[in-house]
């Protein structure tokens, strides 16, 4: 373990000294990402839309007026015989009107509006979280650009020095040629390496080029060809994580809301209480008795229970159960997954700590075996095929054990991303 952390410690402080840039860190990009990203807007969207949805229930405790125009013609209406010689017979016209204002003012709704208010909570919370797993993975995104740039300045670099080696060697294999002492092939053969090799390092900068375009569109940061970008150190011990991932949060708040939701059903099985008052014109008026029109006003109180609702409480809990159950199930199903996600990043660190141990010493040899081939080669004991061979092996440990080392970081912030601690 300290040997990676010496061996990160010197990559950073190499950045740092030979090339005087700016410098651009993962948790930067993270920043700047989730700042720019489109998706961060959702929130503030959904807020306004709760405060507008909360704004409406608060309206049920405002009074309520009704304004109620009516007129109608009835086949049959109150009569009143002649009972006695001097009271004429009566009766009701058949053609009523009426037209009155109604003020009704509820005074208990059975905790309806406040349940529903609280259910909107729940579902404002669940959306914001539902934000949040979403912006939570752009990290993954940002995590395979960052570290392939990464990669690719180390295999830039590495892929320069052998040009470079390659360089110098054909320049020595030239002076042989001239003096005849090696034959014309083998600066023909080292050339066809040299082209090779710049060829490998134009896929190498094209591709660090697409990434660095893809990360400039996430994190809205102008990435100059100098920008150095920092290498991770985690110090984090990783048996000791815990998961933390945002999508727990939304099962959480789904499940919350199915329990406010049982609020809701039990208080569409309470009475509600409220004070009314009516004030109109009409034929008859509130004396039945006449044909003339009139005005007229009540007030009251009126008590009112549904008791139909009674009758599906019990189902309506059953599902909301039956609900919550596969909710759970979901909950569980992901948090599973995660943690065997997790044991394959765990033994990928643990493989890759055990792996650089090896790097050194393989380039040590490699080193020295490609130094031998090169001393053989001018001396004409050996072909430019064989030392271009041996070059090549060299090159490929020092490549896997930059591999390695990137590979480790990734590794570990994957690990974190997983776990839910980025």
């Amino acid at each position: 373990m300290s040997f990676f952390k010496n061996i990160l410690l010197l990559l950073m402080c190499s950045y740092v000294f030979f090339v005087k840039a700016d410098t651009l860190t993962l948790e930067k990009c993270y920043e700047q990402a989730l700042l720019h990203y489109p998706l961060i807007a959702q929130k503030e969207l959904v807020k306004n839309n709760l405060t507008l949805k909360t704004a409406n229930l608060n309206t049920n405790y405002y009074p309520q007026i009704n304004t109620i125009v009516q007129a109608s013609y009835q086949s049959d209406v109150t009569s009143i015989p002649q009972l006695l010689p001097m009271i004429p017979p009566f009766s009701i016209d058949k053609d009523q009107y009426k037209a009155y204002l109604e003020l009704s003012q509820i005074i208990w709704d059975g905790g309806a509006t406040q349940a529903l208010k609280d259910f909107e909570k729940a579902h404002y919370d669940s959306e914001i979280e539902n934000i949040d797993a979403e912006l939570y993975k752009i990290k993954e995104k940002i995590n395979l650009f960052y570290f392939s740039i990464l990669l690719a300045h180390k295999q830039e670099q590495l892929t320069n020095t052998l040009i470079q080696n390659i360089k110098e060697k054909l320049r020595s294999v030239e002076v042989g040629i001239k003096n005849g002492v090696l034959p014309e092939t083998n600066a023909d053969i080292i050339r066809a390496e040299l082209f090779k090799v710049e060829q490998q390092w134009l896929e190498i900068a094209y591709q660090k080029e697409a990434s660095v375009k893809m990360l400039q569109e996430l994190t809205h940061i102008e990435i100059s060809p100098n920008m150095v970008f920092i290498p991770p150190v985690d110090t984090d011990n990783e048996q000791n994580i815990t998961i933390s991932r945002p999508e727990l949060d939304v099962f959480d708040f789904q499940i919350m809301k199915i329990d406010i939701s049982k609020k809701i059903t039990d208080s569409k099985t309470r009475p509600k209480i409220m004070l009314f008052g009516q004030a109109g014109y009409g034929k008859p008026a509130l004396n039945m008795l006449s044909n003339s029109f009139d005005d007229y006003f009540m007030a009251g109180a009126r008590f009112t229970w549904s008791i139909s609702a009674i009758y599906n409480k019990k189902r309506d809990y059953h599902i909301a159960d039956i609900q919550k159950d596969i909710i759970k199930s979901q909950k569980e199903t992901f948090e599973k997954n995660i943690r065997i996600a997790s044991y394959k990043e765990l033994s990928d660190i643990n493989k890759l700590n055990a792996l650089l141990e090896k790097d050194d010493a393989i380039i040590a040899l490699r080193e020295k075996i490609t130094k031998e081939a090169s001393v053989r080669l001018d001396k004409g004991v050996i072909t430019a095929t064989e030392y271009i061979s041996e070059l090549n092996a060299e090159q490929q440990a020092r490549i896997t054990k930059e591999l390695h080392i990137i590979q480790l970081m990734m590794s570990r912030v994957s690990y974190k991303y997983t776990m839910g601690k980025l």
